[in-house]
């Protein structure tokens, strides 16, 4: 079984395969180990298969991903070659049957199809890329999966696989009418494929303009995991969400409770409300590395942090990684307001770099509510170290993806009416008099309009207001 593999013709072919592999058996480390051993400690290796044996360590397009080879295995250890990276307590072991891709090429489709390239996956990676530079877009491929152990073993062949075959709901569907009801060359200098993507892309930013504040199924996104660090009240919310300066685009926050989903979500509240319900949050961020043993603090601020003469004050330090730490608790003398310095500073046992939160006075229990501002959602408490690399869960929704190639997908199921503004841009692009009265504008205007005015998702619209 083969995975959507896919073809891009541009200055020869890229041929884009993702890394699907199918696992005959797994298990997990049962501690952690360095990189360059021999031996894999695992919770239960009883279900492999004797000799030597492909594994993946790790998951698919994890930066420490890898394989190996076993030469031989117990029911609670492997022995293999040096492993590559380090690796972490409940890990995954799967054992794969190929490590390798190869690509057959023909000039037609029932052609003699000839090996074009072998390639060795990178299991750091999402996706095997493959660059035929003296690819055309009349060309067929063929893959198939190979390992080195044994060699020579492989799958079958795909279906052959054309440069043309773009999905029904890509770019490629929407442009191509339109090309041929217009009678323009696929060498024609104008109206090139870079001017059509970037037609298509306008055409979306206006109708999602036209819907602005509609929220659009096929941009949601839920259960995404974030998972949390001890000591602080923030996580980074997710590289493509939608708006990251309020909560208009996170839908729930939850946490895993016992391994299950919590049946209740935070609670959203506004910044303003925020402030009323954390004051007790006060502190600073450092702003120098200090190592194990350090006695001063540089700090972006230390106006929060009091002391009395006699007996010193005490801060809180924030986790940084997940490799068993805990909010510290540090000592100190004094602070000096001019150069922004904790002083007199006793109980550093563990490096601190820049950007730390060090807090005066927490509140430190799970947290109850959230708001959302600087590309964060902050919770109203500090998180206990009970909590530690404990994965919350949101349900979001994404920007709208840029339109870079033919053979994106268009998920929205009013796509057609791009072709109307595209049969404009067409004209436009040959005649930049071409007056806003053009009957195709007007049409795709027309037909946006509709759509807002008789929306229908199956369920109750969600207008967002803030």
């Amino acid at each position: 079984m083969f995975p959507q593999i896919t073809i891009k013709h541009n200055i020869g072919n890229v041929i884009d395969i993702p890394n699907q592999l199918v696992s005959k058996a797994s298990t997990y480390l049962s501690s952690n180990i360095l990189a360059g051993v021999t031996t894999l400690p695992a919770d239960n290796a009883s279900v492999f298969s004797s000799g030597n044996i492909l594994l993946l360590l790790s998951s698919m397009g994890a930066e420490n991903a890898e394989f190996v080879t076993a030469s031989a295995h117990t029911d609670t250890s492997f022995t293999v070659g040096a492993t590559k990276f380090l690796h972490n307590r409940g890990d995954a072991i799967s054992q794969v049957t190929y490590n390798q891709i190869t690509i057959h090429k023909s000039a037609t489709q029932n052609g003699t199809y000839v090996l074009l390239s072998t390639v060795t996956i990178d299991a750091t990676e999402q996706n095997t890329i493959v660059l035929d530079a003296a690819g055309l877009s009349t060309d067929y491929y063929k893959v198939r999966w190979e390992t080195t152990i044994p060699s020579a073993a492989h799958s079958d062949f795909s279906s052959p696989i054309s440069v043309l075959a773009y999905p029904v709901n890509s770019v490629a569907s929407v442009i191509y009418p339109v090309l041929k009801a217009m009678g323009v060359s696929e060498n024609d200098p104008k109206i090139n494929t870079e001017f059509l993507l970037g037609a298509i892309d306008d055409a979306r930013k206006f109708t999602e303009g036209k819907l602005y504040g509609i929220r659009h199924a096929w941009l949601q996104k839920f259960e995404h995991p974030i998972p949390l660090l001890a000591g602080n009240n923030w996580v980074d919310l997710p590289d493509d969400i939608d708006f990251t300066e309020t909560d208009r685009s996170v839908l729930a926050a939850r946490f895993l409770i016992g391994n299950i989903l919590a049946p209740y979500n935070l609670r959203k509240i506004d910044k303003r409300s925020w402030n009323q319900i954390a004051f007790t949050m006060t502190g600073g961020y450092t702003t120098v590395d200090a190592l194990i043993g350090a006695t001063e603090l540089f700090m972006d601020s230390v106006g929060d942090f009091t002391y009395m003469s006699n007996n010193g004050g005490v801060a809180y330090v924030a986790t940084t990684g997940y490799n068993n730490q805990t909010i510290m608790q540090i000592s100190y003398t004094s602070v000096d307001f001019a150069t922004k310095r904790m002083l007199g500073v006793t109980g550093i046992i563990r490096d601190i770099p820049a950007g730390t939160r060090v807090w005066n006075n927490p509140v430190i229990s799970q947290p109850i509510y959230y708001t959302v501002y600087e590309n964060k959602l902050v919770f109203e408490r500090v998180i206990p170290d009970s909590m530690q690399g404990v994965n919350m869960y949101i349900d979001y929704y994404t920007l709208m993806p840029k339109v870079e190639n033919l053979y994106q997908e268009l998920p929205e199921h009013y796509r057609e009416i791009y072709k109307w503004y595209l049969r404009y841009a067409i004209k436009y692009r040959k005649d930049i008099a071409l007056g806003s009265d053009d009957p195709d504008l007007k049409k795709f205007e027309d037909l946006v309009q509709a759509l807002f005015n008789n929306l229908y998702t199956g369920q109750d619209t969600t207008i967002i207001t803030g």
